[in-house]
């Protein structure tokens, strides 16, 4: 059994695929490529539409976050709505498992309909979307979480970075972070930086599962 009894996999740029008290929940999870930003490669999206998640969400409509190919085939098949922004209030999902939505600002953008996600079963993972830092403050009403899966921005100054650790998170998800080969705006050694091998926060590859 893992540690937290939580498994994840990076499916794009900024999205995942959990898996939390055998609910499967995919979250911003389908995007095409987005240089420098990944896309789903062509076998994860065939995957992910033969055995489809038990609930889809976005936090909002970027094409880094969103495909509408996805979300059409999603609707048909399973005959269930695709979660999003104009929601605003929870899901059960089953097993126990609840799927709460919180309005969350958009980093550096104002006019964009946006959410956070926090998923409360047997473990708490938020999950921030686009989000900006200081959404945190939004959060503070809610269980502290197993898991915190943020995007690059929670990651790149010290104020930002202590605010992360401050949620008390066991562990921390860092997405929308391209390969590093391809890190044309150096967000790597932004992060590394400020980080300095602090062993809460870990990155996935695209494709990529654990056990948490």
């Amino acid at each position: 059994m893992s540690l937290l009894g939580i498994s994840v996999m990076r499916t794009a740029n900024a999205g995942v695929l959990l898996e939390l008290d055998g609910k499967r929940i995919l979250l911003d999870g389908v995007c095409k490529d987005f240089p420098p930003y990944l896309g789903t490669p062509t076998m994860l999206f065939d995957r992910l539409t033969k055995d489809f998640p038990d609930v889809y969400a976005i936090t909002h409509e970027h094409l880094d976050h969103y495909d509408s190919t996805y979300a059409k085939l999603y609707k048909e098949k399973t005959l269930r709505s695709v979660i999003g922004p104009e929601r605003l209030t929870f899901v059960e999902v089953g097993n126990g498992v609840l799927l709460s939505l919180e309005k969350t600002r958009h980093i550096g953008k104002s006019d964009v309909s946006h959410v956070s996600y926090v998923i409360n079963g047997s473990k708490t993972i938020w999950f921030m979307g686009d989000a900006t830092p200081l959404s945190l403050k939004n959060m503070a009403k809610y269980p502290k979480p197993d898991l915190i899966i943020v995007p690059f921005a929670f990651a790149v100054t010290p104020s930002a970075w202590k605010a992360t650790k401050e949620t008390g998170a066991k562990k921390v998800l860092l997405l929308h972070m391209p390969k590093k080969e391809d890190d044309t705006h150096g967000l790597w050694d932004m992060v590394e930086s400020i980080v300095q091998g602090d062993d809460l926060l870990f990155n996935l590859d695209v494709g990529e599962e654990v056990n948490l």
